[in-house]
């Protein structure tokens, strides 16, 4: 009930605060965080904020892990009337002042436990904006003087993951927020009874959206875990630990579980109801390995979203075995309760089973990106559709399928060739740990050259003999699946291919560092040599 009413996330954690105020919130780290508590941590730091001159619609830049005081700091700088900015902690003084400048931000937030001279130096950098710590408060503060919470304010801004370009700010309202969790609580069939397991970061909007306040707003409990993938066991045992009902993870996270996890009998998952795949392109290998190392039924379910749309648009039906197509795509379901998607040609809804641009239309869309009206004019249809820049169909039944993104299209001999079908035929092959593919054109008669850079476990690399059969097997498995063969595959390094702080493939980014030489320089290429 007070989710069908709530009109903003702010005043369902003060509901369950008044009404259940010693009841769980979530816990981090075994340490769990009361409703009480959180709502203190809120309201605490919205006055201090407030009574440092945080006016309403200031931005504030949060540089926070997983942690209770991330809560605060989020919660706290909306009920004051700003506008949270969170970002990766851990990327550097440097490039938090650049964002900083970028949104306007006027504050800058980090842990209470951050060294001075750590401080020092970020405050050495930033033009103008203030550094303020967070930390536990020991009772709730006066809400006196705090304007109230407005539904169509923004209540944060998304700074897109710069895949295929330059990040933009993505501006969520309060009332995005709420439809949008409605919409998935409903599509995901999430109670109050599911237990939320999660190591995704918060700083993202499928950690923070879907894993955090989709349970705040049903009551159900949720674990909230470091990011590290070296705590993938804690990860598996804090759902072992906890009777955990639904997880998620994009889907290089379930692939190294299955590598890294070298006795799987030692973990018992079959509380998961749902294991969510979404955020990267869903492998069907992955399904079938995950499922099939840890004992587990149609649990995986293939999930697509943007934040353009808040986050959440699809998802396969749980406790449904997957559907795939010829070409291995694995569908994401169909849309959540008043979504609607086109797929345009030409600007025009195409027929069933073709593959053009997705198109949503939803009552979550937003309004634009911040500070920057070229990209938001560029992200509308018509009639409330929002262009997506993914690639997919719907099939007979209406289910949705997505091929690839249309920055990331390879025009090999006249052919359109997906980036993730390649991609995907060289993640088969065992020693991969991850790969990109990308278009370059020589001025050749086929037109663009596909090139296939696959990072290889290994430090140090294995052997030349066994980097040669690696090499060829990703050659054959592409030209099974797609038929034909890549202009090259090149083995790398791990950490080669540039990645964004969520974990996406940064194919612009490959493609400059291939073209410039600077792979080559670096060293990053292990075989062939030349």
């Amino acid at each position: 009930m007070l989710m069908s009413h709530a009109e903003s996330l702010l005043r369902i954690v003060q509901a369950r605060a008044e009404t259940s105020p010693g009841g769980e919130a979530f816990t981090f780290v075994d340490q769990p965080c009361t409703w009480r508590e959180l709502w203190q941590g809120i309201t605490q730091f919205a006055a201090d904020v407030h009574r440092l001159g945080l006016a309403p619609g200031d931005r504030a830049v949060l540089a926070l892990p997983n942690s209770a005081e991330f809560f605060f700091a989020f919660y706290g700088v909306q009920r004051a009337g700003g506008i949270a900015v969170p970002v990766f902690p851990g990327m550097g003084a440097e490039h938090i002042s650049a964002l900083a400048v970028l949104c306007g931000a006027g504050w800058v937030v980090v842990p209470a436990d951050t060294p001075a001279a750590q401080r020092a130096q970020l405050e050495s950098v930033l033009d103008g904006a203030r550094v303020v710590a967070v930390s536990p408060a020991a009772e709730p503060a006066s809400l006196a003087g705090l304007p109230p919470v407005d539904p169509a304010a923004v209540a944060f801004i998304q700074y897109t993951s710069g895949s295929t370009g330059n990040p933009k700010g993505v501006q969520i309202t309060h009332a995005n927020l709420v439809t949008n969790v409605r919409q998935m609580i409903a599509g995901m069939k999430i109670t109050a009874n599911d237990v939320f397991v999660s190591w995704l970061p918060v700083f993202h909007d499928m950690g923070l959206i879907l894993m955090t306040m989709a349970p705040f707003a049903v009551g159900a409990r949720l674990i909230l875990l470091p990011t590290s993938l070296r705590n993938i066991h804690h990860w598996f045992s804090a759902i072992q630990r906890h009777g955990g009902t639904f997880t998620a993870a994009p889907d290089f996270a379930y692939r190294y579980a299955v590598r890294a996890i070298s006795n799987p009998a030692d973990f018992n998952l079959s509380t998961l109801r749902v294991a969510l795949n979404a955020a990267e392109p869903v492998r069907h290998q992955t399904i079938t390995d995950f499922e099939t190392t840890f004992g587990l039924s149609s649990v995986m379910s293939a999930a697509y979203g943007l934040a353009e749309a808040t986050v959440g648009v699809s998802m396969w039906p749980p406790n449904t075995p997957p559907r795939v197509d010829s070409r291995g795509n694995v569908s994401v379901g169909v849309p959540f309760p008043q979504i609607e998607i086109e797929i345009l040609q030409d600007g025009q809804p195409a027929a069933r089973g073709a593959v053009g641009e997705i198109a949503v239309k939803s009552p979550a869309n937003v309004s634009g990106y911040f500070n920057n009206p070229a990209a938001t004019a560029g992200l509308f249809w018509r009639d409330g559709f929002i262009l997506t820049g993914d690639l997919g169909y719907l099939d007979a039944d209406g289910y949705l399928f997505i091929v690839g993104r249309k920055k990331n299209t390879i025009i090999h001999a006249g052919q359109t060739v997906y980036a993730r079908e390649l991609e995907e035929a060289a993640d088969a092959v065992a020693l991969v740990r991850r790969c990109a593919a990308i278009g370059v054109d020589r001025g050749g008669l086929e037109g663009e050259q596909a090139l296939v850079f696959a990072e290889i476990y290994g430090d140090p690399p294995p052997s030349e003999p066994v980097l040669q059969e690696v090499l060829v097997e990703i050659v054959s498995n592409i030209h099974r699946r797609l038929g034909f063969r890549p202009g090259r595959v090149y083995l790398t390094k791990a950490g080669a291919i540039p990645m964004t702080h969520n974990g996406k493939l940064q194919h612009a980014r490959l493609k400059e560092r291939y073209t410039s030489g600077e792979l080559f320089k670096r060293g990053q290429i292990i075989y062939p040599d030349f």
